[in-house]
């Protein structure tokens, strides 16, 4: 008999805020987490785990010989790691590219796919982060400053920034679609105005800074499990 990993599920028990709970069971629904974790076997689990260490460590990821075709496929499959151009490209919440979404992590810098990707490294790396996001309406830069426990916002630049999560269709890559409308704005006004521009049925949550770093935290925090109160390494 093949021994499957337990399927890696958000850890809903950080969560204290009824709409950061909607949020989740909006965007993680049960056939996606089925989809990406179901059956996943120990090998694509390591492969995972050691992508994410090397973004984390480098912020780049590691060669794709490092592993099997049939692994990377696999991950693919799941919509968890891409591989474009002979690199690997993402690796939620990981770009390759330089996005609009910065994450410091001490001396190394990765790029987060999207708002809440980038929320949610602290929590994953279990380090202290500092995260940079561009505000899509008036292109500013917004700092924040999370915790090692992935839950405390240490500072903002701005007085209250807010974070939109976009409920879409996922596809077979979330970076391409539901990624896209995962952002940070500098302020309550300046979300108002954007939603102005989108069509009447987009859906979404409209979250404080604090709930959409709880909302990070929640799906990325079992990523990279690690003993409690040490950091992932």
């Amino acid at each position: 008999m093949v021994d499957h990993t337990e399927n890696v599920v958000p850890d809903t028990s950080i969560i204290s805020e009824r709409n950061v709970l909607e949020a989740l069971s909006a965007l993680m629904t049960e056939a996606r987490l089925a989809a990406r974790w179901g059956g996943l076997s120990p090998t694509s689990r390591r492969a995972h785990q050691a992508i994410l260490q090397a973004y984390l460590a480098r912020g780049e990821p590691p060669c794709i010989s490092e592993f099997t075709a049939e692994t990377l496929s696999d991950l693919g499959q799941r919509d968890l790691v891409h591989v474009r151009d002979g690199r690997i490209a993402l690796a939620y919440p990981f770009s390759t590219r330089p996005t609009e979404f910065q994450v410091r992590l001490g001396e190394v810098e990765v790029h987060a796919i999207c708002a809440v990707d980038a929320l949610g490294t602290a929590a994953m790396a279990r380090r202290p982060a500092e995260v940079t996001c561009v505000c899509p309406t008036c292109r500013a830069s917004v700092s924040i400053g999370i915790s090692p426990d992935g839950l405390t916002v240490k500072h903002a630049s701005t007085p209250d920034p807010r974070v939109w999560t976009g409920v879409k269709d996922v596809g077979t890559c979330a970076a391409d679609g539901q990624c896209k409308s995962m952002l940070l704005f500098c302020s309550p006004e300046h979300l108002d105005a954007w939603k102005q521009s989108q069509p009447p049925s987009a859906r979404g949550f409209d979250l404080p800074l604090a709930h959409g770093v709880q909302l990070g935290a929640a799906i990325f925090r079992p990523f990279i499990p690690g003993p409690k109160g040490k950091a992932a390494s």
